[in-house]
This record gives C-alpha cells, structure tokens and sequence, in this order.
C-alpha cells in the first residue's frame, strides 16, 4: 500500500566478515553529472527555475550502483564517511562503507548464503549493529568495527523476530522493533546491553533515539481507516506518546532527529503519486518537534525517503534519481523557520 519509500516488515540480512578491504569501484570524486538539480521549492511544492539559491544546496550523489540497490544508510560521526547496505554485487544485501566524496566503496560483509541490512556505528565507533537472517529469520548482531573477522554476537534472543536496531546516545542500549506473533504487528522495544533487559513499548516502526537519548521517535500506522503511517515521539522517562504529524491523504515515515533534537526529518507518500499499481514515495520534509515548521527539503520527480542528518548539517537520504536507488545528500543552509528566504511548504495536501 505505501509503495517503495516504505521499507518495514521483515525482509533481508546477513553473516560478517569486516573490512577485507574489497573495492569494488574505482576511486574518483563526484563529477557535474552526479550532482542532482537545485531543490528550492516555490510556494506550491513546484521546483524553481533558478539554482537552489541561499537556502539549499545542490542534491549531491554519494553512491553510484547502476545494478542493485543501495539503502539504509547511516553517516559516521564525523560526517566523512557512509555505512550502508546494497545488493549491488548478489542477490543477497551485503554492509559497505566508503568516503562520502570518493566512489571507492569497501565491502564489510560477505556473507552469500543471507543477507545484512540496517548497519548502525556504536558512539564511539568501536563497533556496529545490524539485522541479520543469518539464522532462518532476522535478529540484530553486534560486532567489533575495528578488527577484521571478529566474533558477532546475536545481542537480542528473544525469540521473535528483530530487526532496524539503533544505539543509544551513550552506547549502554539499543532500540528495535520486535514482532509480536499473537498480536500479529511489530513493537517497539529497548535493552539494556549490559543487563540484557528487554522493554517492550507498544506498535511502531523505525525507532531513533533522541540526541540526548531521553527519546524515541518512530512511526506508527493509524488503526482505522485510512490506515497512513504517521510520526510519533515517546519520552522514555514518562512512556507518555505525542503524535507530531499526520494526515489523511499522505503517509509521513523513516522518521530521524535533527543534531540538536529540535527537528524531526522524514520522508512522505503522498496518494497524488501512484505507479506500478503502488504508491510511490515523494521527498524528504522537516517539521519542529512541537509539530509546527513543516518544510521541505527536497523536490524532485523520483521517491526519497530513509533521511538521517549528519552533524555537520548535510541530509543524507536514499533516492531513486536518474532511475537507479542510491544515496545523495543535501545541506539545507538556513532551518530557521523566521528566516525570510525559508518556505515552509504550501504543497496542496501537505497542510497541518
């Protein structure tokens, strides 16, 4: 129902090998032609005629995969480099890494027989998470990100099925989903890596920890018809939740904090695009935490969906441009909602 930009329930992962130092590309920067078009919306959500301009820059594009796919990216704390997941050498997902600005790329894993998805760096970069299906179903797995053939360890064993885990600020937990078979939906959970201690919150899917780690943001389907995923937070000190964002006629998903946890970035599905006999996803929006400011920051004719903001600003994000799913990142230069050269978007149907 929600198209390509949604990419939930269970699906692929698999066994490591780090950094065997495979490259499987030849090492040059980014040239003219990889560099998307300027994104500065008018008041409509209608692409301008003119250059991005002062508020956005230029749609850059970091991986090149032409067979495969590339996705869920995640960008090192210092901003430089890019771990992700892609089929781009077997039908199986692999992990890779490269140099934001180099099309050099370096598998992380090799594993044929299974596949790996949704890699995450711990805090301080020591080691990495994943889901795995490695196993027969999926389960998350930790392992070192320093030594080449590490021991991995499957750090959840509940017994059901987990998968899109996320450290904690401080590194002690992780965040996942976790499906839960007699109520036949996904759930979110937390644990406590030293103890082992598992909680189980209620529905949703694609849990972030805020930068300060006191909360989750995710995304949770309404109950009733129409059935359109919306944004959601939970205060981990409280358990209170607070939908920030919804609407009737588009879907708001992979849900990610800005690096001062004032600003969520999401990507929407909007009804108005419908191909293949599916929704197909739409572009990449912001919205402050207390639900107001809803802009957007990309405006193209491919789907964009899966944002995570690096800290020096620059929005990384999966795109289907130039008719091939790979990463590009934009750098929105001015997010103050007063700033008189930031339009927050008027797009019809996109209304709070």
């Amino acid at each position: 129902m929600y198209g390509r930009k949604l990419l939930c329930a269970a699906g692929l992962a698999l066994l490591p090998t780090f950094f065997s130092g495979c490259q499987v590309t030849q090492d040059t920067n980014p040239t003219e032609a990889d560099r998307g078009p300027g994104v500065r919306p008018d008041l409509y959500g209608n692409p301008s005629p003119t250059p991005a301009g002062d508020v956005y820059s230029e749609q850059v594009r970091h991986t090149f995969s032409e067979v495969g796919k590339d996705f869920d990216p995640f960008i090192t704390s210092d901003g430089k480099r890019i771990l992700f997941a892609s089929t781009r050498i077997s039908e199986t997902s692999d992990v890779f890494i490269k140099d934001a600005n180099s099309k050099v790329v370096t598998q992380v894993t090799h594993t044929p027989y299974a596949s790996e998805k949704q890699p995450q760096l711990s805090p301080d970069g020591s080691r990495v998470i994943y889901a795995s299906n490695k196993e027969g179903k999926w389960n998350i797995y930790e392992t070192s990100f320093l030594h080449s053939g590490s021991i991995e360890t499957e750090i959840v064993s509940n017994g059901r099925i987990n998968e899109q885990p996320c450290y904690s600020p401080d590194g002690r937990h992780i965040t996942y989903v976790t499906w839960i078979p007699r109520k036949s939906h996904w759930e979110i959970a937390t644990m406590n890596l030293k103890t082992q201690q598992e909680k189980i919150y209620g529905p949703g899917l694609f849990p972030k920890f805020s930068p300060d780690g006191t909360k989750l943001v995710f995304q949770r389907p309404r109950s009733r018809s129409p059935q359109w995923f919306s944004i959601w937070l939970l205060d981990l000190r409280t358990e209170n939740i607070s939908e920030i964002i919804s609407n009737n006629n588009w879907a708001a998903v992979t849900p990610n904090w800005s690096p001062d946890g004032r600003k969520i970035i999401f990507g929407a599905i909007n009804k108005s695009i419908y191909e293949n006999g599916a929704y197909a996803g739409d572009d990449i929006f912001t919205i402050s935490v207390d639900g107001t400011h809803l802009i957007r920051l990309t405006n193209d004719g491919a789907p964009d969906w899966n944002p995570i903001w690096a800290k020096d600003g620059r929005v990384f994000y999966v795109s289907m441009q130039n008719g091939f799913q790979n990463i590009w990142s934009i750098k929105p230069r001015d997010m103050d909602p007063y700033h008189p050269d930031t339009l927050e978007s008027g797009l019809p149907g996109m209304e709070l």
